[in-house]
């Protein structure tokens, strides 16, 4: 039967024999994979933003041949504008949609308004003729123009220009009420009547861009619609890893401390004794 040397007094295993030692490893081996999980498991998925469903909006404008018999609008006049002419012609259809839209509700005005494709514009222009419309885009600047003859007693309209909301495209709002002071490019929204695709001089030649008649416009904020997951943010991420990091080194500076050896305690020996 083997026997095994026995330790002699005072013997401390090393530390890597200890039990600390085994607990600590296990909490460093759980704490890497918590913070394996968060880094690329767990917060690719909180911080990833759901993919926007495209809903068809129940009020987008959808060309339709014209029934026979169909209530005229605008009785007709704005259907005797013509595309391609100046902006600043005040003919007929300009002065009787002023008049018109001088004696109209806001609320009316809104009522029926729908949303458009802005490639609409140039490929049906004589089908949105008199269409009241929903403008989203970037305030650029306003501008008052005198009317002539004060078409329902409007003397001034403020002439707006737009930039729709991928910085491409242009639109004209002539308006009756004088936009408040905005910043260049804040996002507005109003509710206009198409008139025409008219023209003006702009820095690098004639541009075309679809003209229009509104009461007024009104700031839009942006709202980002986000789930309570996409709050999140990758720092918040970081920041419980870097704790988990922290953790785990005082854990192990504490075993270290705890496991630092001390000297023995008891009589001291002399010089002479060791050598007898």
């Amino acid at each position: 039967m083997s026997m095994k040397a026995p330790l002699p007094p005072g013997f401390k295993p090393p530390w890597w024999a200890t039990r600390d030692f085994r607990i600590l490893l296990i909490v460093a081996v759980m704490g890497i994979a918590v913070i394996g999980a968060l880094v690329f498991d767990i917060g690719p998925a909180l911080t990833r933003r759901p993919s926007p469903t495209v809903k068809q909006d129940p009020n987008a404008f959808v060309p339709q041949p014209t029934a026979p018999g169909a209530a005229l609008k605008f009785e007709g006049v704005l259907a005797k504008a013509k595309d391609g002419t100046p902006m600043d012609d005040q003919d007929e259809p300009y002065q009787y949609l002023i008049r018109s839209l001088s004696r109209m509700d806001a609320a009316q005005l809104s009522k029926d308004a729908k949303t458009v494709d802005y490639s609409y514009y140039s490929k049906m222009p004589a089908e949105l003729r008199g269409e009241t419309v929903k403008i989203v885009a970037l305030f650029l600047t306003s501008n008052p123009i005198r009317i002539d003859a004060a078409p329902g007693g409007v003397n001034f309209i403020h002439r707006t220009y737009l930039m729709d909301l991928r910085g491409k495209e242009g639109y004209v709002v002539d308006l009756l009420e004088p936009p408040q002071d905005l910043k260049l490019k804040t996002l507005v929204g109003m509710d206009a009547v198409f008139l025409k695709l008219g023209t003006y001089e702009g820095k690098n030649g004639p541009v075309q861009a679809p003209l229009f008649g509104g009461k007024s416009l009104h700031t839009v904020r942006e709202r980002m619609a986000e789930s309570p997951a996409a709050g999140v943010s990758g720092g918040v991420l970081l920041g419980v890893a870097i704790g988990a990091m922290i953790v785990l080194t005082l854990l192990t500076s504490l075993m270290f401390r705890k496991n630092k050896a001390t000297p023995p305690k008891g009589p001291m020996l002399s010089l002479d004794t060791l050598k007898t």
